[in-house]
């Protein structure tokens, strides 16, 4: 009876260090898989171009509108780059623009044709329709890409203050950048997934003056191009980059705040147009209403 609870005992120790044992095991896999993620996110393109290939090559649609798509590298690389300035950037994407472009075209062609032989609708209008239809995609392409240019350059002061407060903080600069894109992710997310980009070339190799040109490029907007300036020289003179940020985002702000006090006294002027006719209708009753009294009661 008395060695019961040393049974008991030995028992429950044996079953503390094998759980032990097995946990350290699962947990030490886990941080070489982990490793392994590490490595293929940080030097491994070959894992994200295969499953983008495998992709296009599921899209059965996209291989169709590039194979009817223009066979000029000069015009490819145009339209990718307004799609990439758009935000897409997957290699789909350029045959799923042709597709849909032709798709639309010959569907309104054929429609067209349909209501001319059947209800005789004018043939000026049967041209016209596809032929703008033909046109029409790269414009909202081109608006598209505008717009979200537009969003980035309003974003970019407020993305590069917060960076320049964790880098006062004790942070890097490419920590910085990273922890704020990951922060502002939903609230900005142009301006933080480009920045993700850029750290991404950053982190695969790339030269960090020859990642910092390909952003500008991507984003061919005034605010981008003097940010990239700015960190060139930085990165080629070694200056304090908080203080080169800051003093950019000072001036983007007074920029702004220019731009403001211009569109507020441009208001008035354009205030006056509409107010105008609304204030000479009443004067003009006013000053010819008593003309008009007397000459009807003359009569």
């Amino acid at each position: 009876m008395n060695s019961l609870p040393l049974l008991l005992t030995a028992i429950a120790l044996i079953s503390f260090v094998i759980t032990l044992l097995l946990v350290k095991h699962v947990l030490s896999m886990q941080a070489g898989q982990l490793q392994k993620e590490r490595i293929k996110a940080r030097v491994g393109l070959a894992n994200d171009y295969a499953k983008q290939q495998k992709n296009y090559n599921g899209c059965w649609w996209c291989s169709l509108g590039r194979a009817l798509g223009p066979k000029s590298a000069k015009e490819i690389a145009t339209v990718q780059h307004q799609l990439a300035s758009a935000g897409f950037r997957n290699e789909r994407h350029i045959g799923a623009y042709f597709f849909i472009k032709y798709a639309v075209v010959l569907g309104s062609a054929l429609l067209m044709a349909l209501l001319w032989s059947w209800w005789a609708i004018s043939p000026v209008l049967a041209i016209a329709v596809p032929i703008i239809l033909l046109l029409a995609p790269e414009r909202i392409l081109i608006y598209l890409g505008q717009r979200r240019l537009n969003r980035i350059s309003e974003h970019l002061p407020d993305f590069l203050d917060m960076c320049n407060i964790c880098m006062n903080a004790g942070l890097s600069y490419l920590v910085a950048v990273k922890r704020v894109a990951q922060e502002l992710k939903e609230i900005h997310p142009e301006v933080c997934y480009e920045f993700e980009y850029l750290l991404d070339q950053i982190q695969l190799g790339v030269p960090r003056i020859e990642a910092l040109r390909q952003f500008a490029e991507r984003n061919p907007t005034q605010e981008i191009q003097s940010l990239v300036q700015v960190l060139i020289q930085n990165e080629k003179l070694g200056s304090s980059i908080s203080d080169a940020i800051s003093a950019f985002t000072r001036r983007m702000y007074q920029i702004r705040e220019e731009k403001m006090e211009e569109k507020a006294a441009k208001t008035s002027a354009k205030m006056a147009i509409v107010i105008m006719p609304f204030l000479m209708v009443p004067y003009l009753i006013l000053l010819l209403g008593e003309k008009m009294v007397a000459l009807g009661r003359g009569f």
